[in-house]
């Protein structure tokens, strides 16, 4: 059998072992738990998350029309002793009018905590981040669809500072397959209605085994200040104010010069009640070089591709019609605004539910 031959075959096998994995996956956190000597401080943890969601995207120019309609489901159970828990599930998605099944994800990580700070290894759930990264850093429909993160995650949190470092490694590299990873490290720090912190995100997209292939890379760095004046305003009012610069270093190794993108990025936040205004402005280089290199692309960039424009304005007008903390139901209408095109027109509706009883006591026998 040749290489390109068992690389071929090692990936059906992958295919046809994924749902048998999730399934041990379970099997093996209950065990874990069954097994493990008594302990006061043994528990049981589960939830359940549900995120469904509808996104007419009404593009224009260069940035491309779609429909996103469906739902999520991530359930999980862990087992926890004393500082060390591991935590195993799945996340399916289901598109509809899709006629391709999209293959479940395996959720399945370690973690330590101690008082301030923890750190997390394996297929980590989003919601687990301090922080998600900005549409600037990551196109929502990636978030979506890639709901974990694979690898190691760090993470401090003090009383008015909170930082994190993680590696995502989402492409192994195979024949067909390029070898992709990104690191993030972001930090907040809170000073009464003052906050600053950072994002900072670099991108390894190298190239497959089969040869034709360049390494890109790319840095993104955006430091911020923010001020939250909420607490000056009547109840239930939110007012905040949000800006900082945005740069990006870009290589592609066939090249090996750095094309470099500065501008800056702002945002502003009002709120009463159930309404919500948020406006997003982005001033200065188009952020993303090699965005139509098909050997590139987005899955290099992984950020919004309106962010490829020298101006870009973003503004949202939502409805929470329910949120009670564990039920959200939403509607946002976005106004995306870039040179020379009309106006792009984006209608969003989000459900989610989190199903989450708490701790899972084990009932011990005297």
């Amino acid at each position: 059998m040749n290489k390109q031959s068992a690389f071929h075959y090692l990936s059906r096998l992958k295919d046809k072992n994924m749902r048998l994995s999730i399934r041990l996956i379970v099997m093996a956190v209950l065990s874990v738990f069954a097994v493990t000597p008594q302990s006061k401080a043994q528990q049981l943890h589960f939830n359940m998350a549900f995120d469904g969601l509808f996104d007419n995207r009404e593009f224009k120019g260069d940035v491309i029309p779609q429909t996103i309609y469906g739902m999520r489901l991530t359930p999980q159970i862990g087992f926890e002793h004393d500082n060390h828990t591991i935590m195993g599930g799945v996340s399916k998605i289901w598109e509809f009018g899709s006629k391709g099944d999209i293959e479940p994800i395996p959720v399945l990580y370690y973690k330590y905590r101690e008082e301030k700070w923890s750190a997390s290894f394996g297929n980590i759930p989003r919601t687990n981040l301090q922080r998600q990264l900005p549409d600037a850093f990551l196109y929502d429909s990636i978030a979506f669809f890639e709901p974990v993160i694979g690898g190691t995650l760090i993470q401090y949190y003090g009383t008015d500072l909170e930082a994190e470092l993680y590696c995502n490694w989402f492409s192994r590299q195979r024949m067909y397959d390029r070898e992709a990873f990104r690191i993030v490290n972001d930090l907040q720090y809170n000073l009464s209605f003052l906050s600053m912190g950072y994002y900072a995100a670099l991108t390894h997209f190298a190239g497959s085994i089969a040869p034709g292939h360049y390494l890109y890379e790319k840095f993104m760095f955006n430091p911020w200040i923010g001020v939250d004046l909420s607490g000056f305003m009547p109840e239930r009012t939110v007012l905040r104010l949000e800006g900082g610069l945005l740069s990006s270093f870009i290589r592609c190794r066939k090249y090996d010069n750095w094309d470099k993108a500065l501008g800056f990025m702002g945002k502003i936040e009002a709120g009463w009640r159930w309404f919500n205004v948020q406006s997003t402005l982005y001033k200065g280089d188009c952020q993303q070089e090699y965005l139509h290199d098909p050997d590139a692309g987005i899955m290099f960039h992984r950020s919004d591709p309106f962010y490829n424009h020298t101006f870009y304005n973003k503004t949202r007008l939502g409805i929470q019609f329910y949120d009670d903390g564990n039920i959200a139901f939403g509607f946002n209408w976005n106004l995306h605004f870039t040179p020379d095109t009309p106006i792009h027109h984006q209608q969003m509706i989000t459900v989610k539910y989190n199903f989450n009883p708490g701790v899972i006591k084990r009932r011990f026998i005297p």
